[in-house]
């Protein structure tokens, strides 16, 4: 299997069509493209994997995931890749397509495929994706799901790591050391060196002798297996709605993450418009109010003393009665204890 030509409409800096043709002669199948920074090299690149993977991009490189998180998730980071002048014109969509030669699939004997994925900016609708076979709509495609389509007879993700990646991710493949990276490492290891393949035959191989057990099964065992069948159908429905939230959720966390971004960001610049002065002053006027709050304070706690006098003198008042009330006062620096005699009548 080989790239034969790559079309990019409107994405990023390409703007218009741009057919890249990858057609060799003579056995010449090594091209090489080079420019300046800022030239479109990393974007080639870049168009290629969202064309064959969309949102599992990020599976393919941790920097697609780290940009899709800083963009507020996929849809937004996507968006984005419209040709700055293609939108001021009102061209909102955008595509890119590969063509495939020589691929090998058993099941659909073909001399070509191509692989398209587009996506309305304006609308921010999802995005479509069209695989055809020789000019016509695969049906298998269609029966087994387009993603699904091309991970399992085009390219599978974990081959991808190994396919699209610039110098710098030799880098980073030096730098693996977390068990998870180790694990996606191993994966995408046995597909390159074709150790699936015997995995896969193993496999068939162990489906194989539990259908001869199951043959030779008694009536209740096989009453036994069929209900656990049945469970393993329901758990794997559960996982793979579990997986669609975890998608949903994992969406919602780059929204949250990037609209807090933007508040500490918004936070950050109104900070920086209060010079030290007007902050001393608003520090200043916060120590007054709180004197201001500790002193009204005090006074109601020495009104709590009066509360109980103020009421029963409301009742000996309706009676008409002559009381004396002890006040306890400070007169010239003593306490004194004075006597009053109210008339109520």
């Amino acid at each position: 299997m080989r790239i034969d030509e790559i079309e990019l409409y409107n994405f990023r800096i390409y703007k218009g069509e741009n057919k890249i043709n990858l057609t060799s002669e003579n056995h010449n199948n090594i091209f090489i493209v080079s420019g300046n920074n800022g030239f479109g090299k990393t974007t080639f690149l870049m168009s290629m994997v969202w064309c064959m993977y969309g949102k599992n991009m990020q599976e393919v490189d941790d920097l697609y995931k780290k940009e899709i998180g800083d963009q507020g998730g996929y849809n937004k980071y996507i968006a984005t890749s419209l040709n700055r002048m293609a939108k001021i014109e009102e061209d909102y969509n955008f595509h890119v397509s590969i063509k495939f030669v020589n691929v090998n699939i058993p099941e659909v004997p073909c001399k070509e495929i191509i692989v398209k994925r587009s996506y309305n900016a304006l609308t921010s609708t999802n995005e479509e994706i069209e695989i055809l076979i020789d000019g016509y709509p695969s049906e298998l495609a269609k029966e087994v799901g387009h993603e699904i389509f091309i991970r399992e007879f085009i390219m599978p993700i974990e081959i991808a790591k190994f396919f699209f990646f610039d110098a710098e991710k030799i880098v980073n493949l030096a730098e693996v050391n977390t068990n998870e990276q180790r694990k996606k490492l191993s994966l995408a290891y046995s597909e390159v060196l074709g150790i699936k393949k015997y995995e896969e035959i193993k496999g068939n191989l162990e489906n194989l002798q539990l259908k001869l057990r199951q043959e030779s099964a008694s009536a209740a065992e096989r009453a036994l297996l069929e209900k656990l069948k049945a469970e393993v159908i329901g758990f794997e429905e559960l996982i793979k709605e579990n997986n669609e939230k975890i998608i949903a959720f994992r969406e919602q966390i780059n929204e949250k993450s990037k609209e807090s971004k933007d508040i500490q960001e918004k936070l950050i610049k109104e900070g920086s418009l209060i010079t030290a002065e007007e902050l001393n002053k608003i520090r200043e006027q916060e120590d007054v109010l709180m004197k201001k709050i500790s002193t009204l304070q005090n006074e109601l706690k020495e009104s709590y003393d009066i509360i109980p006098f103020t009421r029963m003198f409301k009742k000996v008042c309706q009676k008409g009665k002559t009381i004396l009330i002890l006040t306890h006062e400070k007169r010239k620096k003593k306490n004194v204890t004075a006597i009053r005699r109210t008339n109520t009548g």
